[in-house]
């Protein structure tokens, strides 16, 4: 926030004529009682804009909560960015063991964070492949490239926020434009959500792939 400070000192010379001095008097009374009308006005609209902004509190019980429809993994939102204003979404998120978590990609719009509850998470941070545990927690940047994936023999329970409300909405929006797109192919299928993530400045780059974590997003052998 800018304060501004508005103000103007006058210095009347000691010649000034008494009737300027009334006039200056005048106008300073005038000036001070506007002064005092504006301090209430602003008052009145800081106050009114507190109201407007506020939001109750949030309580998520233990497996509750909002089931987001998801074509990767279970994800059950636990605070939407409406809720808290627009400022932030949190999500808690279930991998299945040896199982993919988001391909190579970039944000544009938001940073995302990860806090493991449960089992381990590997992530592709700063070009390098690492892998973190229960308790422990990754700030994964915009403009960075990371990916997540579960390379472990157990399941993953973690965490995952994300600032504003553009990651919330590529989200949601996941699943119904693959139904309205119908693709023929995980190919096909990669490339609609592709364009969508395009839409909300998230870059997917497949060519960033590490080794350690291609085995889990190759499609499944035919039948």
């Amino acid at each position: 926030m800018f304060r501004i400070i508005l103000g103007g000192v006058l210095t009347l010379g000691a010649a000034m004529s008494a009737a300027a001095q009334d006039h200056s008097a005048h106008a300073e009374h005038q000036a001070h009682g506007a002064h005092i009308e504006h301090a209430d006005h602003g008052e009145h609209e800081g106050h009114a804009a507190h109201h407007k902004d506020h939001h109750t509190d949030k309580l998520v019980l233990a497996e509750t909560g909002e089931a987001v429809e998801n074509p990767f993994h279970p994800v059950r939102l636990l605070l939407s960015s409406e809720e808290s204003m627009g400022e932030v979404t949190i999500y808690e998120f279930i991998l299945p063991p040896k199982s993919p978590g988001s391909p190579p990609h970039t944000h544009s719009r938001e940073d995302e964070y990860f806090y493991v509850l449960q089992g381990t998470l590997d992530i592709l941070s700063d070009g390098s492949v690492k892998r973190i545990s229960e308790g422990d927690f990754a700030a994964l940047k915009r403009g960075n490239a990371h990916m997540f994936w579960n390379g472990s023999d157990t399941e993953t329970q973690l965490l995952m926020m994300t600032t504003g409300a553009s990651f919330e909405q590529f989200l949601e929006s996941v699943s119904p434009r693959l139904a309205e797109a119908k693709p023929a192919s995980p190919e096909a299928a990669g490339a609609v959500i592709g364009q969508l993530a395009a839409e909300h400045g998230i870059e997917i780059s497949m060519e960033m792939m590490p080794a350690a974590a291609a085995p889990h997003y190759a499609p499944p052998p035919a039948e």
